[in-house]
């Protein structure tokens, strides 16, 4: 048993023995006045996707970023089967947060084999919450992109009911994919509550069109456990998770990953309190780690090297917020802090010296891939939602980040990298080191503005600025082909919104805009160092469109929606990687009771604006439309299957 498992179980143990003491503590408060919190709720909109778990496809073996590409607006890019990375408005990786029962995750492969969405569990949550860009500042720091949050409620013990559950499960014939999956509360009185739930994936290489096989194969198992209680004015949960994936594929990179575990640890809770002003207080504790392993010859034929590079990813965390009622207005005020540890070596040896490597002998060292790189974000904020009159709401928020990074393994030179340590590599690059650690002070804020014009007709209008760090590939991956810039500066992103939802009898319209100009943003540069990939500043602007509706009657039901995105790296004047094309998706279903069926077309055009560093291919002379098509079942409103790329 290795030395991060031992920390895991000795957290989950003292998580498990506290959790009885202090609820049983929690009986003991003198009961006070039930009160009702005021605030804005999250709700289906143009900016805003609210999914329960009846709601998503039942399409096999999917992986989260899968699944979310359902909400109007959401894409994803793909290596493999597994771990697609999430696009919302262009933007991806850590510039979206990815918040799963208040932890956050990151993966724990510098190619982003195992993004958050990818060992999130969706099969766990009450509720699904995708905001479209930057929607509060109480999700933690960065979030320029968008929001994901996957919610848990506290049970209602009131139903007489002792155990409750559910059980799913589908099979897909190309891919031969399957899963099965289900959850249950056991209420054990006084109280006290137990809630669990399981999960097994499984999808093998799929056929594409030309008849080709694709290795996309993966298998996926996951559990977790939920002890609480629920009292008049006072609850708590300690959550323990954990995610095992094996043998996935990726067609896409130069290795495959044999092995990804994920270890998620909670202690959440909160009081409603009689305060004046002050009306309640939550809080909650993480810890997420994540043990990865890819290589090159356990799940493909070796070539003239074998190579290993096993990682990990610990992350702990926490907040504490404040809610308080003035009049018309009610206020969150709150401070989180987030610390994440990665590091990486690369191992490398002939075909003969797999056991070696296996074993990660120091002399078969090749790379620091990651030198031991934290990084710690602490944060203050303070959001308010005033209403204003009868028809508007007014929403103003501020945050500040302090951010502390270093790298406890820069000077190390590993044996078969000829005396060069990442510092080197910084030199070479960059002519800097990363002997200090660098810190950053990072302000944010926004202001949201919502009027409704009529019944069912609700105009919405925002500003925010929003600052993202580096991640720790950006700021320090140390290779000879692939070398981060410790000294690289936050994104600033400085977005306007204007959107607006339509709900009729029978119909609904929701469509949104936005601009966003980015100073710093963060470029992945395969352009200026020949052979190398580094990272550097630029200014680029991003813009697009969001459409989506429906309509329905006697049990018919017709959704539809359309999705552009612009983007410029206007230092360069050239195109952003990795941009969706125009996109979109028709449904159209029938369904009586507790039975739909229906079909759905995903759309896109070819995409010609590209970075040819970046994407897989030249833009062809004229662009064509691309279609595939499914079978769906869920037929409620906004949780159409959005389009693909």
């Amino acid at each position: 048993m290795t030395a991060n498992s031992m920390r895991r179980l000795g957290l989950g143990a003292f998580f498990t023995t506290a959790l009885p003491a202090l609820a049983l503590a929690a009986e003991e408060t003198t009961p006070l006045d039930p009160i009702m919190v005021r605030g804005a709720a999250s709700a289906d909109g143009p900016m805003s996707s609210v999914l329960a778990p009846g709601d998503f496809s039942p399409m096999p073996a999917q992986d989260g970023g899968e699944l979310l590409r359902q909400v109007p607006g959401v894409t994803s890019g793909r290596m493999g089967g597994y771990g697609l990375e999430l696009v919302i408005r262009g933007q991806q990786q850590n510039q979206l947060n990815v918040i799963d029962a208040g932890a956050f995750t990151y993966g724990g492969c510098p190619n982003r084999m195992d993004p958050p969405a990818s060992t999130a569990t969706f099969y766990r949550a009450d509720r699904v919450v995708v905001e479209k860009g930057y929607a509060s500042v109480t999700g933690g720091p960065g979030g320029s992109g968008g929001t994901v949050r996957l919610e848990r409620d506290t049970p209602d013990l009131d139903t007489g009911r002792v155990l409750s559950g559910s059980v799913s499960g589908g099979y897909g014939e190309n891919g031969d994919g399957y899963d099965m999956a289900g959850r249950f509360t056991l209420d054990l009185g006084h109280g006290f509550y137990l809630r669990g739930g399981a999960q097994h994936k499984s999808a093998g290489n799929y056929t594409d069109g030309s008849g080709r096989t694709v290795r996309s194969a993966f298998d996926q198992n996951a559990a977790g456990v939920t002890l609480g209680y629920a009292g008049r004015n006072f609850d708590l949960a300690i959550d323990t998770d954990y995610t095992l994936v094996e043998d996935a594929l990726y067609p896409g990179a130069g290795m495959d990953s044999p092995l990804d575990e994920t270890y998620v640890y909670r202690l959440r809770g909160g009081i409603d309190v009689d305060a004046g002003s002050l009306q309640r207080i939550e809080g909650s504790f993480y810890f997420s780690g994540v043990d990865h392993v890819m290589d090159n010859y356990s799940l493909r034929p070796v070539g003239m090297m074998a190579m290993r590079t096993p990682t990990s990813s610990d992350t702990t965390g926490g907040k504490i917020e404040a809610h308080l009622g003035f009049g018309a207005t009610t206020m969150r005020v709150g401070v989180d802090r987030q610390s994440n540890n990665r590091p990486a070596v690369a191992y490398a040896g002939m075909p003969g010296m797999i056991p070696q490597l296996e074993a990660e002998n120091p002399a078969r060292a090749r790379f620091m891939l990651w030198p031991d790189l934290t990084i710690a974000q602490t944060g203050l904020y303070v959001e308010a939602d005033t209403e204003l009159s009868d028809r508007t709401t007014l929403r103003l928020g501020a945050r500040y980040d302090r951010v502390k990074a270093e790298a406890g393994a820069a000077n190390v030179a590993p044996a078969l990298d000829a005396g060069n340590t990442p510092n080197t590599y910084y030199a070479m690059q960059y002519g800097t080191n990363f002997n200090a650690p660098r810190t950053e002070d990072n302000f944010g804020g926004l202001a949201r503005l919502e009027y409704t014009v009529a019944p069912g007709t609700v105009l919405i209008a925002g500003l925010s600025r929003s600052v993202r760090t580096a991640d720790a590939t950006e700021r320090g991956i140390a290779r000879m082909n692939w070398v981060g810039d410790p000294d690289i500066k936050p994104e600033k992103h400085h977005q306007i919104d204007l959107g607006v939802e339509i709900e009729r009898s029978a119909w609904h319209l929701d469509a949104s805009v936005f601009a966003d100009w980015v100073d710093d943003f963060i470029l992945r540069d395969q352009f200026s160092v020949a052979g190398v990939t580094t990272y550097r500043n630029v200014s680029a602007r991003l813009a697009g469109i969001e459409v989506s509706g429906g309509w329905q009657r006697d049990g018919w039901e017709v959704t539809g929606d359309a999705t552009y995105t612009y983007g410029e790296n206007e230092t360069d004047n050239r195109s952003l990687a990795q941009i969706p094309p125009l996109q979109g998706a028709l449904a159209v279903s029938y369904g009586q009771n507790r039975w739909r069926a229906g079909g759905r077309v995903n759309w896109a055009l070819e995409q010609t604006r590209i970075d040819p560093a970046r994407d897989p291919a030249p833009p062809r002379a004229m662009p064509r439309l691309i279609f595939s098509a499914a079978t769906i079942s869920p037929g409620q409103r906004r949780c159409t299957p959005a389009s693909t790329t």
